[in-house]
């Protein structure tokens, strides 16, 4: 197949394998616009029956969440909720798409946001909505309908057959000037070991100019983060404008980059070999939290200081 993004016909090998079963899986970059695709794209209705029935117990093992990583999600929640608010993004109509859990739902609906989610995962999103009484409904992205003021997407992009096509229908349930934040794994990071990047859930994985020229017809890059995984705010346009690609020197760094990539990076400039101690401290504190109610839990991580802070910052904001 060509590439899904520019249509070009070629790729170069990137690897060859799941790293999580070690199946075959060949991921090839684009040697026309340098967006790192599987090479054999499986059908929209091979992904839509997969994330439905089989996706969360493949890669939690379990098909509701378990305490540690309620924690968890909270604690990441609510980084990125702070991403928001350091935008000044406080308040409007909220939807994340791929709510997993509820956890970001739930929490952004306690600092003040209208938020809803959409799961595709019958097991999570009924958890989500029994546990925490959030407004999550199972389908995809497609299926959305209605307006909203700020859309998240984490760690959905990289799943979707067609990232363009998926920034233009992002677009159509933006308000005017509506903010889309999106977050996936960054294909430059220094802090994935070697072993464990390429996975068969995912089908892309982007830099940050291919991300940018994904969404570049219909968005407009505002603030870019790349701690760890890749987050881009982005803010939509009033009128579409060309789709942009990248240029032929920006796939050549790319490619450059990709393969300066290796142990001895990760282990240093990405902080590998301490990460065995990160795992030791974040266990110990998820043990803190075992036999509590989801719910108490991300009560707990949203302290009331925290909590008045947002609001009372949300509320000094002039209104449009």
């Amino acid at each position: 197949m060509p590439c899904q993004f520019c249509h070009h016909p070629a790729f170069t090998p990137v690897s060859s394998k799941d790293a999580k079963t070690g199946q075959p899986l060949p991921v090839g970059m684009c040697d026309g616009c340098g967006l790192v695709q599987v090479i054999n794209m499986p059908s929209e209705e091979e992904l839509n029956s997969y994330y439905r029935e089989d996706y969360r117990q493949d890669y939690k093992g379990v098909i509701t969440p378990r305490a540690e990583h309620v924690f968890r999600a909270g604690n990441i929640a609510l980084e990125r909720l702070d991403l928001l608010s350091r935008a000044d993004l406080w308040s409007g109509r909220l939807l994340d798409v791929g709510a997993g859990g509820g956890e970001f739902t739930y929490l952004a609906s306690r600092m003040g946001y209208t938020a809803t989610g959409v799961e595709p995962n019958k097991g999570y999103s009924g958890y989500a909505k029994e546990t925490y009484g959030c407004d999550i409904r199972t389908g995809y992205l497609q299926d959305i309908k209605g307006r909203y003021d700020i859309i998240t997407l984490f760690h959905v992009l990289e799943h979707l057959r067609d990232p363009v096509a998926a920034f233009a229908h992002l677009h159509s349930l933006l308000n005017p000037q509506g903010h889309l934040l999106v977050e996936v794994p960054w294909i430059e990071t220094k802090d994935a070991s070697p072993n464990n990047i390429f996975f068969r859930a995912h089908l892309y994985y982007f830099s940050i100019e291919t991300l940018k020229a994904a969404a570049s017809r219909h968005f407009e890059c505002v603030q870019i983060d790349t701690r760890a995984n890749l987050k881009i705010l982005f803010r939509s346009r009033r009128v579409p404008a060309m789709l942009t690609l990248p240029d032929s020197q920006s796939v050549s760094a790319l490619r450059m980059r990709l393969n300066s990539k290796g142990w001895m990076e990760y282990l240093f400039a990405g902080g590998g070999l301490i990460k065995p101690l990160r795992k030791q401290i974040q266990r110990f504190q998820e043990r803190k939290v075992r036999g509590l109610h989801a719910r108490s839990i991300l009560d707990r991580l949203l302290s009331p200081t925290r909590k008045h802070c947002h609001v009372h910052s949300a509320q000094s904001l002039p209104q449009p």
